[in-house]
């Protein structure tokens, strides 16, 4: 049988899923906790819908408790509203599981965001061993029911100005994300205005946006407008990770900056630069870089401040398009270390002009890259990512 490491890994934030085409077993789910808890502050740990997610979230709760954690469990509610809860309730640490299509087990910190991946390592250390402890030495489990609520108040808050030009049809498939935007939006918005239809994932953190007028409107074009108003009001913007450079661009515009770890990750809770600090504060209070209903309330607050449609909005902001494309390669720190421009290695950049900026990262498993290119158009996005994928085989043959 395979060790609980190799049958778990890490994929991008902090998501735990299984290894190959496996799924993940209760046994898993005890081992990920036990690997999960920490001597101090306590772990939440919530589920969403799906089938088989309440089971292995308790599973998940019953190792972290074996281990000598003390458990929160809020039962079911969506992601953005566990992650809130676990900050507004001084957790060290969450889960969230997931179950549509595939299962996983989403991770964050106290804060909210994604892990550092410096505690991502202990946790893929911690299972590769078991540590048991005597009953007597158990943490315990306790219940909370009041994640959604609680999340709900803080997301409505974000929308302090009533849209006068649009109202928001809202599609998931997760009932709890329906539900918090339901008793968010009840009432709210011009039914004779623009029809604008919102679509969040099943966890509550990805979004698009459907006007006939706008057609498709993607996440990261949301962002922007969201990071705009910041700008304007003499505010700098946080992202958790790495800043999209067509953002960086905007923030010159309005001499404002990104506040950025500057890398794909955070890397060291123990000795985190100012910078990450700083950007992991921001991102925290802002929430709307990492958090798709408030994201939308705060694009519909926006609306309703302006008293503009989506449309007029979204004018003036930078066109941007991204493609991310997986490479098998053997070795990819090295790789790193041969492609990347002279002084941007921390950040995985291997090539930077007027056309768009390339980057490479290893993936979580170590038998890969993701290739990420940023560019205006989406065919010269296209163009440079088959440029760039030759490069990176040739250089992984040599």
């Amino acid at each position: 049988m395979k060790s609980n490491v190799e049958r778990l890994h890490f994929e991008e934030e902090s998501r735990l899923i299984a290894s190959g085409s496996g799924n993940i077993t209760c046994n898993d789910a005890a081992a990920a906790g036990r690997a999960t808890a920490c001597e101090k502050g306590a772990i939440l740990v919530s589920h969403g819908s799906g089938t088989g997610a309440d089971a292995l979230a308790y599973a998940f709760a019953s190792g972290a408790s074996a281990a000598g954690a003390r458990c929160i469990f809020a039962g079911e509610c969506c992601a953005p509203a566990a992650a809130y809860a676990a900050k507004a309730l001084g957790c060290t640490a969450g889960c969230h599981v997931h179950t549509e299509i595939t299962a996983s087990l989403s991770l964050f910190s106290g804060d909210g965001l994604p892990l550092y991946r410096s505690y991502e390592e202990k946790i893929e250390k911690a299972l590769q061993s078991s540590k048991e402890l005597p009953y007597s030495h158990f943490g315990d489990i306790r219940s909370f029911g009041g994640a959604d609520e609680l999340y709900a108040a803080k997301a409505a808050s974000f929308l302090r100005s009533e849209p006068a030009k649009v109202y928001a049809d809202v599609y998931s498939s997760s009932p709890s994300v329906m539900r918090v935007c339901g008793d968010i939006l009840s009432g709210r918005g011009n039914k004779n205005g623009e029809r604008i239809a919102f679509r969040i994932s099943a966890d509550g953190r990805r979004i698009s946006a459907y006007s006939d007028e706008t057609g498709y409107v993607f996440r990261d074009k949301l962002i922007m407008l969201c990071c705009r108003r910041l700008f304007e009001q003499g505010k700098d913007a946080a992202v958790c990770g790495k800043a999209p450079r067509a953002l960086e661009k905007l923030a010159g515009l309005y001499g404002r900056k990104i506040l950025s770890c500057g890398g794909a990750v955070c890397v060291n809770e123990s000795s985190p630069s100012g910078r990450c600090l700083a950007a992991r504060k921001a991102a925290a209070e802002q929430m709307f870089a990492n958090d798709g209903i408030v994201l939308m309330m705060t694009v519909l607050d926006i609306l309703g401040e302006q008293n503009k449609t989506l449309a007029e909005a979204l004018k003036g902001l930078p066109d941007y398009a991204d493609i991310n494309r997986y490479i098998p390669v053997d070795r990819p720190s090295e790789l790193l270390k041969k492609l990347c421009v002279t002084g941007m290695e921390e950040s995985g950049v291997i090539g930077d002009g007027e056309s768009g900026r390339v980057t490479i990262r290893p993936v979580r498993t170590g038998k890969g890259v993701m290739l990420c290119v940023e560019s205006c158009a989406a065919e010269t996005a296209a163009e440079l990512c088959d440029f760039y994928a030759g490069i990176i085989s040739n250089a992984a043959k040599q």
